[in-house]
């Protein structure tokens, strides 16, 4: 039962660190085609320009984020993101290695770090 719980725990984490994959390279192309004024979009379309559709979240779109975003707490957002998705690569690619993640990662660390995401920064809505 222990193991059941735990592959639930893990699946649904995964699901999560999905959606806010999602959320990040939506809001990405819809700044982009939007044309939008703001620091951080001017600096996506410069990305978009370079790379199209096949920005590195992590790498790219995320570093936009940390160094562009008016949220007071977007650094340590972003940082704590890039650790997640680390889990998230460990999770989707087959978790034949030992993950060094420096933390420990469960749905309910994934949620809280999902709250703050959608909370603190201003992603664009789907159409």
């Amino acid at each position: 039962m222990e193991d059941l719980l735990s592959e639930h725990d893990r699946r649904s984490a995964l699901a999560l660190l999905a959606a806010l994959e999602a959320s990040f390279r939506i809001d990405y192309l819809q700044r982009c085609y939007r044309k939008e004024k703001d620091p951080l979009s001017r600096s996506l379309r410069e990305i978009f320009a370079l790379k199209k559709d096949r920005a590195s979240l992590e790498e790219d779109i995320l570093g936009a984020w940390k160094d562009y975003s008016n949220a007071p707490s977007a650094r340590a957002i972003v940082q704590e993101l890039r650790g997640a998705l680390k889990y998230r690569h460990w999770l989707a690619h087959g978790r034949y290695w030992v993950p060094k993640l420096g933390q420990r990662y469960d749905y309910q660390g994934i949620y809280d770090l999902a709250q703050a995401v959608f909370t603190d920064f201003s992603l664009i809505d789907t159409p």
